[in-house]
């Protein structure tokens, strides 16, 4: 009997499972940890996109595939054509930051004219990049607003990378440009864009070959062409 009355007020003192103390680890990530987590988020969905195409990839595969709930991705991103904007848009990104710092500071107007371009098409011309690309195209008729979004910001990042070294040859006086901006627009789609979309039509190798280097020599050559500063 003392036995069972012994065992009955050990039981009364123990406490309910929903009742015990939250780990320290309960309640909201921190910023470190929540950017870890949308970093993964985009990590499992590039490969998915990538592998499976937009229309091949749901929501739950990737909220599986990063290990988080439903409910927690789609707090981050509504829909799935948002999620895949974010994506590419976070992939340029990333990408471009880094092509960034090895722009050359040496070298006249027309070595860094150059070697911007080849950076940015040695990038481009990628069994990734073109892929992401024609899942872009892919899905343009659906959802037209995604694939502007998309083409916009990817093109507005290279030709601020063109417009900085144009802007670098003007202030040197090697050039004489009035509108810089439509200048690196000009250019990009000449060198960069041209190419890169017969990449995507499958016209051309997916790759910076010699015959894509030419093409940037002459296409360099011939823009500086109608814009060197005329010897006073």
């Amino acid at each position: 009997m003392q036995d069972r009355t012994q065992s009955h007020k050990e039981g009364s003192n123990r406490m309910p499972d929903k009742e015990r103390p939250r780990s320290a680890r309960m309640g909201r990530p921190s910023v470190a940890e929540a950017a870890t987590l949308s970093e993964r988020i985009l990590e499992e969905a590039v490969r998915l996109f990538f592998d499976l195409g937009f229309r091949g990839t749901s929501m739950d595969m990737v909220a599986e595939a990063a290990g988080v709930t439903k409910r927690t991705l789609y707090a981050r991103y509504r829909s799935k054509p948002l999620l895949f904007e974010a994506v590419v848009s976070t992939t340029i990104d990333i990408r471009l930051d880094a092509l960034a710092l090895l722009m050359p500071a040496d070298g006249n107007i027309r070595s860094r004219l150059v070697s911007v371009c080849t950076l940015l098409l040695d990038w481009l011309l990628t069994d990734r990049s073109v892929g992401m690309y024609r899942v872009v195209s892919a899905e343009s008729r659906q959802f037209p607003a995604l694939a502007r979004n998309i083409h916009s910001h990817g093109a507005r990042r290279a030709a601020q990378l063109i417009g900085h070294a144009l802007h670098e040859g003007v202030k040197n006086g090697e050039i004489e440009i009035d509108d810089i901006g439509f200048a690196a627009d000009y250019l990009t789609a000449a060198v960069i864009q041209y190419p890169f979309q017969q990449a995507v039509l499958g016209l051309i190798t997916v790759r910076l070959d010699d015959a894509m280097r030419r093409h940037i020599d002459q296409a360099v050559e011939l823009f500086l062409n109608g814009a060197r500063a005329c010897p006073q």
